[in-house]
């Protein structure tokens, strides 16, 4: 066990490494350049490779290495249906708005998702209130995954709870901070590969010490014969909730602006084409694999203290000692790439959404830069310090706050740059008919609403209806807002 440890420690320290050496070299490349355009949205300059795997590392979070494969290790095979959605995620989140971001961002010169939406409806208002709803969710999202991150490190080092956390936010808050979106992309590339051969591997070890599917369905009806099959134990995944998270993982994506705003830092239409292609494979791949793996923790690693062990105890109990190390960084990586992101875009929503834009205050880029700094240590800061009370369940707290920030963001962006009618009453009435009615449906009902759907799929609904009505109820757009954005005369 010892040697096991240090094997594993050696590991982490060499990831932990090397993603500062990648960081480190992003930043070299930003020198001289201006630091907005840099610390946003790296120049505008990635490729397809960097931008597909930028995306799915950030899509890709602790909840998907930690939360999802523990829902997997509680309820058994359900979970497969209750992630069917996700095999069509990439072709939705990219293929529906990353062309068109990715040309309106080089035609404007937005940074950020909230520059678009602002100079698309003409209104700082709009703007300043979904980023308030940005930062409250994303901090939840951001406190999910500093526990994910604790929790890897707890099962993987034996690390007291509260030192994993420390290790995680000052790692990923550093590099963050003084590389921008640069050092984030680059590092998320290196995450990408670090997860899905990790998984892979991991996977391959656990069936081969499983022998078969039959043993393994055996051992789980001995258990509980509602492991085997839909809707699990405790009717985890009845028809209403398997058809409400087939709309979820599609659809809620394209309300993340920590993934839509990847598209700004190209301006090529093919390179979103050859990304969306690269990531498709890439989520078949993985997230088939991650969810076997949380059910096959169920007999190889039994006694773990709570359910988000799972991958972590399973990856221990598996691996030979000399890899588990490197297999082990598959969670934390995918777990530092999501972070890394959150940081930037709530840094984003303040410093030039809030500050710069929407105050009007001259920016400087030495002032840019203090202050994006600052602001990134401050959020990672506050995460952390919630993160020292955890929640039984981080799953739950990625799903509340995706789908919270869907609500909100999903029907203006989407009627915003498709549709030239839609007007800045119509993306208020968007906002607030998505975003009040998924706070009341959860505060009434919790996860299951109305005929039993969750509260997201009411929410887009009532969302995007009132979006279309309220703009056919009021004066249309600017013609210079038309003629710039759509090409109307």
């Amino acid at each position: 066990m010892p040697e096991r440890n240090l094997s594993i420690s050696l590991a982490f320290v060499a990831y932990i490494v090397i993603t500062f050496v990648v960081a480190g070299l992003a930043h070299r490349q930003a020198r001289g350049k201006s630091f907005l355009d840099e610390f946003f949205v790296a120049g505008r300059g990635l490729g397809p490779w960097v931008l597909a795997l930028t995306w799915v590392a950030t899509m890709a979070s602790g909840g998907t290495f930690v939360g999802a494969p523990a829902l997997g290790w509680q309820n058994g095979w359900a979970v497969h249906l209750w992630v069917a959605g996700y095999m069509t995620l990439t072709f939705t989140g990219m293929g529906i708005l990353g062309k068109r971001i990715a040309f309106l961002g080089r035609a404007t010169g937005a940074l950020t998702m909230l520059d678009l939406l602002r100079d698309r409806f003409e209104s700082r208002g709009l703007s300043a209130l979904l980023a308030v709803v940005t930062l409250f969710l994303y901090v939840a999202y951001l406190v999910a995954q500093y526990v994910a991150g604790a929790r890897v490190m707890e099962v993987a080092l034996g690390l007291p709870y509260w030192v994993g956390l420390l290790i995680v936010s000052v790692t990923v808050t550093v590099y963050t901070a003084f590389g921008g979106f640069r050092a984030v992309a680059w590092t998320d590339a290196f995450q990408a590969i670090v997860m899905l051969v990790g998984i892979l591997m991991t996977l391959a070890f656990a069936l081969h010490q499983i022998g078969s599917f039959e043993a393994l369905n055996a051992y789980l009806g001995e258990q509980s014969p509602a492991l085997l099959h839909p809707p699990g134990p405790e009717n985890f995944l009845p028809l209403s909730q398997a058809f409400s998270f087939f709309v979820i993982w599609p659809l809620a994506v394209l309300g993340q602006p920590a993934l839509m705003s990847r598209f700004l830092s190209t301006g090529d239409g093919q390179a979103v084409s050859r990304a969306t292609f690269i990531n498709g494979i890439y989520v078949v791949l993985l997230y088939p694999a991650i969810m076997t793996l949380g059910i096959l923790g169920r007999k190889l690693a039994p006694d773990i203290a709570v359910p988000d062990q799972a991958i972590p105890a399973t990856i221990v109990a598996v691996v030979p000692s000399w890899l588990a190390g490197v297999v082990l960084a598959a969670p934390f990586a995918a777990i530092m790439s999501t972070i890394s992101s959150f940081l930037l875009v709530t840094g984003s929503a303040i410093v030039r959404d809030l500050y710069h834009r929407n105050l009007k205050h001259g920016l400087s880029d030495r002032k840019a830069q203090w202050i994006s700094q600052g602001t990134t240590v401050v959020i990672g800061g506050l995460a952390l310090a919630i993160a020292f009370r955890p929640p039984t369940y981080l799953q739950y707290i990625v799903i509340f706050s995706a789908t919270g920030l869907a609500s909100a963001y999903v029907a203006p962006t989407v009627l915003g740059v498709f549709w030239p009618r839609a007007t800045k009453a119509g993306a208020f009435a968007a906002v607030a008919a998505g975003l009040g009615s998924f706070a009341l449906q959860y505060g009434l009902y919790g996860t299951r609403s109305w005929l039993g759907l969750d509260p997201f799929v009411w929410s887009l609904t009532f969302s995007f209806v009132a979006g279309i009505v309220a703009s056919l109820a009021t004066a249309p757009p600017r013609k210079a807002i038309r003629q710039a954005w759509f090409g109307e005369g």
